[in-house]
This record gives structure tokens, sequence and C-alpha cells, in this order.
């Protein structure tokens, strides 16, 4: 009589390798698309790298500092009682949902945690400006900055 017992720790061990591969997955996915923004409102997507090394900006904060301009003048206004702000996650991505649609400059890190922030610059290293739309999901794909904590 044959016992059954190799059969079934073989079927467990196939599931729990199985199971292994489909953690390594999930932790390097890219986050589900965000939901339509409501009326009114638009949604700003994205991922932090350390220009550095390449690897992501995980846990650290993102805020959005409005543009307003006046005439041919401007200023970056940063709220950070009220504006929007998020944390990235362990892959550097975050999400700023159904935020005022304006245009807006990517603020990083945290003055009262980190003793510091940066802005993420264009080409030229000058602050570079996003504008959102109503009704629209703004992914403004991976961005390179420079910070350090």
């Amino acid at each position: 009589m044959k016992s059954k017992y190799p059969i079934i720790f073989c079927a467990i061990l196939a599931v729990l390798l199985a199971a292994c591969q489909g953690l390594d997955t999930v932790q390097t996915a890219k986050p589900t698309a965000p939901a339509d923004p409501q009326p009114g409102k638009a949604t700003m997507t994205g991922r932090l790298l350390y220009q550095s090394t390449g690897e992501p900006m995980s846990v650290i904060g993102v805020r959005l500092a409005e543009i307003v301009r006046q005439g041919e003048q401007s200023a970056m206004v940063l709220d950070t009682a009220f504006g929007p702000g998020d944390m990235t996650d362990e892959q550097g991505y975050f999400i700023f949902e159904n935020i005022d649609p304006k245009e807006y400059v990517i603020v990083v890190g945290n003055i009262e945690i980190y003793q510091g922030y940066t802005i993420v610059p264009n080409d030229e290293g000058t602050a570079r400006i996003w504008q959102t739309e109503d009704g629209k999901v703004v992914d403004v794909g991976e961005l390179k900055v420079d910070f350090k904590q």
C-alpha cells in the first residue's frame, strides 16, 4: 500500500512556490490606475526615483505647490496645512486625487521631518510646472530627483 503523503507534500510545495513568485510580482507592480476624478477636479500620479541610483524614493513626503500668476509674474504657494500632499509607497509611486485643476510644482520632502525639501526641476534647472485639467488624470511618469534624507 503506497502512502499519499509524498503527493500531498509535493502539491503543498508547488502551491507555496507559486505564492512566493506572486509576492515578488506584487511588490514591484505599478499600482492600479486611479478612478476618474470627481466633476470639477483632476488627478495627478507619478513615481519618484533617486537621480543618483535610480532606486525608488519610498515613504517620502510629496506635495503640490500651486502656481499663482499675476500678469507676467508668478509665484509658487506651498500650503503645508491644507494643500495636496501624499507619501510615496515602497516603490516610489504617489497619487493626488480630486485636486483643483490648476498649475502645480511637485515638492519632495518635508521641512519638519527631513529639514529640507527639493522642487522637481525642468531641463533648465528651474521648477517644472504641470497643468492639471478638469476631469483629467495627469501621469507625470518617473521623475528622477536629487534629495538626501
